[in-house]
């Protein structure tokens, strides 16, 4: 990811975040006005536990796959002498997990378009809350990668090294 600053990379990383918390929100509340006007594919209620069983156990699977790739790029990145080398390895992590949820989230705005059922509308909701409790920030960012000293203070408040520097002086 290409970035000036630490400001602009923290600002890009939390507009992509918002994209894609977004765009299953804006899908799901689509399908559900679309669902007044239309018939339940699944009508079945054995169906719909069916269904929504086999959705909670892949999303369950996924995650769990997702957070344990996480966490080995995240030791590997840690070994890593650069910030700006951190900053762009989290940026791909990153982006990998909430495009995981957005996945998760979407799939669940489908299940409610079929069934009708509203335990899809929990479990989205359950996706979503998820999601921004793994919101993307600089102290996740100082935390996660074991960032000490004056790279925190950059970090956290948003200087840049140059800006540092100057102020030394």
């Amino acid at each position: 990811m290409k970035f000036q600053s630490i400001k602009e990379y923290f600002y890009k990383l939390t507009t992509i975040g918002f994209i894609l918390l977004l765009l299953p929100l804006v899908v799901f509340i689509f399908l559900y006005y679309y669902l007044g006007n239309q018939e339940q594919a699944i009508t079945d209620q054995q169906s719909e536990i069916l269904l929504l069983s086999a959705l909670v156990i892949i999303f369950l699977i996924i995650l769990t796959i997702v957070h344990w790739l996480y966490n080995v790029r995240i030791r590997s990145l840690k070994k890593r002498i650069e910030l700006a080398m951190k900053m762009d390895g989290f940026y791909s992590l990153t982006f990998l997990k909430l495009s995981t949820y957005c996945t998760c989230g979407l799939i669940a705005s489908v299940g409610f378009y079929l069934t009708a059922n509203s335990m899809f509308t929990g479990l989205f909701i359950l996706i979503a809350i998820a999601a921004v409790i793994q919101w993307p920030s600089p102290s996740s960012f100082c935390r996660r990668m074991d960032i000490r000293g004056a790279e925190r203070d950059m970090v956290l408040n948003n200087r840049d090294l140059y800006q540092k520097n100057k102020r030394a002086r």
